[in-house]
């Protein structure tokens, strides 16, 4: 899949999506191209197959109105979002018997140009523990350094990450002075009102601030946090929860690891996985047509594109 991010504007863009899609002559389309992976909508939202899919079923849900975070959107469109955001969860737990986590970055910019609030939707094993979760989630914190805003040496403040990460592996602590604390899931468990999502980051977003919100099916392993991230925390996590849990996967990121030993596999720009994002797109259509018969589909105006041979 060919996506030239730097001649679009809009790589989000709803009559995009819509218009590319349904000129496809087969659906689900033979070929994944950027505009042609919508799934679903309703009348503020919209779920397209996600680039970068190393797990079953993955969707992201994206805002048709060109705001930078669901924390934004019109107090009267919350119920369709949560409502959209739960079928769609649901869908892909009922296709692939597997639990869903869902996860915001807010004011995040991920995918370059003019960026739309989105909500992504991954798939992990039902069985996954919540200590599996959170030591995934610290993983995750630890690769990044998170917490940890600079080191001095002989003078010098050194803020790269790649930077940072080499002097921290050294081991050699007393030849610089390190600038913050390494977090934990025990730091950003609870910055925010979890079951307030998205208006209790409001306040903060009007500031200019950024969020993160990762809801698993339990309490105990989910957080929402207005700490400032760097983009993709959410897949890395679950990148993290799938190589522990799924031998498969295991596998095939050991070969890509024997390859180039610092391929980052979570991150979309360098592995699309398009022929998951093709199966997902055959794999929903039956439960997503169950979904009309909600009592709300007609309310929200729920459709989905018809198949085509």
């Amino acid at each position: 899949m060919n996506i030239n991010q730097t001649s679009i504007k809009d790589v989000l863009s709803w009559n995009e999506f819509l218009k590319k899609t349904s000129e496809e002559k087969s659906y689900p389309p033979k070929k994944i191209k950027l505009y042609n992976r919508l799934i679903a909508h309703t009348n503020n939202f919209f779920a397209i197959a996600a680039i970068g899919a190393f797990t079953p079923g993955y969707l992201m849900i994206v805002a048709k109105e060109l705001i930078p975070s669901f924390s934004l959107i019109k107090d009267e469109n919350l119920y369709e979002l949560k409502w959209f955001v739960e079928v769609l969860s649901k869908s892909v737990e009922d296709a692939y018997d597997r639990q869903t986590i869902q996860f915001e970055h807010g004011m995040c910019a991920c995918v370059g140009g003019l960026d739309r609030a989105h909500i992504h939707l991954m798939s992990v094993n039902n069985n996954v523990s919540n200590d599996i979760i959170k030591n995934s989630i610290n993983k995750a914190l630890l690769n990044r350094r998170s917490g940890i805003s600079s080191i001095e040496i002989n003078g010098y403040k050194l803020e790269n990450i790649h930077d940072i990460k080499t002097f921290l592996d050294s081991g050699d602590s007393k030849s610089y002075k390190l600038n913050g604390r390494q977090l934990s899931y025990e730091d950003i468990n609870n910055n925010l009102d979890i079951k307030n999502w998205p208006r209790a980051a409001r306040p903060h977003v009007k500031k200019g601030g950024h969020y993160v919100y990762f809801k698993t099916s339990s309490n105990n392993s989910s957080f929402f946090t207005n700490r400032n991230f760097q983009t993709q925390l959410g897949r890395e996590i679950v990148y993290e929860i799938e190589i522990k849990t799924n031998h498969k996967f295991k596998s095939l990121t050991d070969e890509i690891l024997k390859k180039n030993t610092y391929a980052n596999i979570w991150q979309w720009q360098n592995y699309s996985f398009s022929e998951n994002m093709s199966k997902t797109m055959n794999d929903l259509i039956p439960s997503l047509e169950k979904i009309k018969s909600d009592n709300n589909s007609n309310k929200y105006n729920f459709k989905t594109l018809k198949k085509k041979n």
